[in-house]
């Protein structure tokens, strides 16, 4: 065995401890599931009570655990401490911790766990409180689950990694109702030794894994998950995660409007995109996912289908999904449509795209393999959609249709509606559907993203050079830079800022020319100076002595300190954006992008996380969505906006928040700040 974990997932002899002559037992149920699954290998009882005639015994773990390549513990908590430091110091090769009564089990608990991971050493151990392994390859099925008694297809390219059990099994039942094989699942229960993404890391290395599903409930460490993507990505494999619950974040800064705001979710998603791991939606989105990648597809960033169906209806409804994922359903080229036109399909209502193949197409499946054999020459077309209903007098017919999809040289599917049981069984793996929404949940995760327009070289060193002026002018003593002095920083730093000044009674001699003008206090007290009613809007040229002179005067009866009236023209806009800057304790550093104004703490907002250092087309890839959204912004010079404070972020550690808010969307596109705070902590940040 070259590697650790190859005990896991490939044991020649099994032990398990904890074996008891009642039915049912876990211990009692791992070795009927194996006898059952065919395992070949040697199953042990380790140190048995009641010695079990078909099973050879180890009477003495510590003596002779070397002959294990994998012990199943089947223990209380109380006792599974000493059989996991026996287990180590016999020699086992790796081992699976049923056991419950660990760190979930609260600070009594954690205190066990803490004990276990010191026992076990560097000895692979899964749990505990898990449900086990199974490698279908190896035939291994080291589990007391039910779930492996039910029929399901032979071994494929998917390997399934969860923090639930139980969950876990229900995802893998899922894509047993769709046919998807997997080979290998893993529960890796506490995590108190094997992480989730170590068992990743191991299965993503392996040859015959070509998708790697995770469920994950805590996200213990987010650079290892970052990791296990990239490498996914450089293997030419797929990542696709489930989360839910939250992590463990927390003690995060707020006083910026987006930080606010920035859950969980946002960061971990942000972080999946960043290093190419697919989120999924819910259990079902996870299955069609996985079943759909299978295939190694890659459409591009707004991919065209034909779309065929048995029901206009169907074919219209299908066109509609996929405009609202941002495919197309073109028109055929005049050569193929003369093509199709060619075939005379009998019972044929319609030739456009969508084609409307009536309710009598079985009577044409000779010139509907043409059909597909036509749409597949047209280069224009990225995929092909069939829709089909029930087929119970025919069904070989939609098994011919499935696998002519399947031998296409553009990607085919089938959407077969109400099969009968088990059809979908028998049809090539990815290709066969059950839904049209089964289908548009899969699609997503097969296009390709855009491939981003980095910075230029001289670009990239204006920027890092900008950020490195503006971060050594930062004071030194932690608290509130207010929007005074962080006006100045961003302006150096590069981003475009409304002219600022501060008003001065004493030079105050003429009014100000033109306006409307917007008066608010600067005070660090007020970090939020509208909450307090000191913002002044539409203010006139004649009129800004006055403002000014009442909010300072409302200022002192609040006890504000370090007061000043700040006067900036109002300008004239066609969207607010705010732009904040949070370090999360957990997920690290990361700028928040979304809505500003009155809406920039709206918990229901879309907002887009870049989390720093950003990687390679983040920046831009969030700068053209925003683009999507606010018609006319001008995605290149928010790029380089962002660009520059992720920089700065980057180089400056002592900045705890950044806020923006807002950035105006001028209309011309541009957008220029407005309105800024910059928080600095007492210690340096990571």
């Amino acid at each position: 065995m070259s590697d650790p974990l190859d005990a896991l997932f490939f044991p020649r002899r099994i032990g398990v401890i904890g074996l008891s002559a009642r039915p049912g037992t876990w211990g009692r149920r791992v070795v009927e599931l194996l006898r059952a699954g065919g395992y070949e290998g040697e199953v042990h009882a380790v140190e048995p009570r009641d010695p079990d005639p078909g099973l050879p015994v180890i009477d003495d773990l510590l003596a002779a655990g070397h002959l294990l390549d994998l012990l199943v513990i089947a223990v209380p908590a109380a006792s599974a401490i000493d059989v996991v430091e026996r287990a180590r110091r016999g020699g086992v090769g790796a081992v699976v911790l049923f056991s419950a009564g660990f760190a979930e089990d609260g600070p009594e608990g954690r205190g066990r766990q803490e004990q276990l991971r010191a026992a076990a050493g560097d000895m692979p151990l899964l749990g505990p409180n898990c449900l086990g392994v199974i490698s279908k390859p190896a035939a291994a099925a080291v589990t007391a689950s039910a779930y492996v008694a039910r029929p399901a297809p032979p071994p494929g390219p998917l390997a399934i990694v969860t923090q639930s059990g139980a969950m876990g099994f229900v995802l893998a039942g899922l894509l047993n109702q769709r046919g998807a094989a997997f080979s290998y699942y893993a529960s890796v229960g506490n995590e108190a030794c094997l992480q989730l993404t170590d068992v990743g890391r191991y299965l993503l290395e392996r040859p015959d894994v070509h998708v790697l599903g995770l469920y994950v409930e805590q996200v213990r460490d987010p650079a290892a998950l970052a990791r296990l993507g990239r490498r996914a990505a450089a293997l030419g494999k797929r990542v696709v995660v489930l989360k839910s619950g939250v992590s463990e974040a927390g003690g995060r800064a707020t006083l910026s409007h987006t930080a606010a705001v920035a859950g969980d979710h946002l960061l971990f998603s942000a972080l999946c995109r960043d290093s190419g791991i697919v989120v999924a939606e819910d259990d079902e989105s996870f299955a069609d996912l996985m079943t759909a990648m299978q295939r190694p597809i890659a459409l591009p960033p707004r991919p065209r289908f034909a779309v065929l169906s048995m029901s206009g209806g169907a074919g219209a409804v299908i066109a509609d999904r996929l405009a609202a994922l941002g495919a197309e359903v073109p028109e055929l080229g005049p050569r193929t449509r003369a093509a199709v036109a060619a075939l005379e399909l009998s019972g044929v209502a319609a030739i456009d795209n969508p084609i409307d193949l009536g309710g009598q197409f079985y009577r044409n499946t000779d010139a509907f393999g043409e059909l597909l054999t036509t749409l597949d020459r047209d280069a224009s077309l990225d995929g092909i959609i069939c829709y089909f209903t029930f087929g119970d007098q025919f069904p070989e017919v939609y098994h011919r249709l499935a696998d002519a999809l399947a031998g296409l040289q553009t990607p085919g599917w089938l959407i077969w509606a109400c099969p009968p049981d088990g059809a979908l069984a028998d049809t090539p793996a990815g290709v066969t559907c059950p839904s049209i929404a089964s289908l548009m949940r899969a699609l997503p995760g097969l296009v390709r993203a855009p491939a981003p327009e980095p910075l230029d070289e001289d670009t990239t060193a204006v920027v890092k050079a900008a950020a490195a002026r503006a971060a050594a002018r930062l004071p030194r003593e932690p608290g509130v830079v207010t929007e005074v002095l962080a006006s100045r920083l961003l302006g150096e730093l590069g981003v475009p800022y409304v002219a600022t000044s501060t008003y001065v009674e004493s030079v105050a001699t003429t009014p100000y020319d033109n306006g409307p003008f917007v008066v608010k206090i600067d005070s660090p007290d007020a970090p939020h100076r509208a909450r307090l009613g000191l913002v002044r809007l539409g203010v006139s040229g004649a009129d800004v002595p006055k403002v000014a002179s009442a909010l300072v005067d409302r200022a002192g009866e609040l006890g504000l300190r370090g007061v000043q009236a700040v006067v900036q023209p109002q300008l004239s806009h066609c969207g607010e954006l705010s732009v904040g800057a949070v370090r999360d304790p957990h997920y690290g550093p990361a700028l928040v992008v979304g809505p500003g104004g009155a809406r920039a703490e709206d918990a229901g907002a879309a907002r887009h996380a870049i989390p720093l250092p950003a990687a390679p087309g983040a920046v831009q890839h969030v700068a053209a969505t925003l683009a999507a959204q606010y018609p006319g912004l001008d995605h290149t010079a928010l790029a380089e906006t962002l660009s520059l404070l992720a920089e700065f972020l980057t180089q400056a550690p002592t900045v705890a928040e950044l806020d923006i808010n807002p950035l105006l969307v001028r209309t011309d596109g541009a957008t220029i700040a407005v309105d800024s705070l910059i928080v600095l902590s007492k210690e340096i940040r990571p």
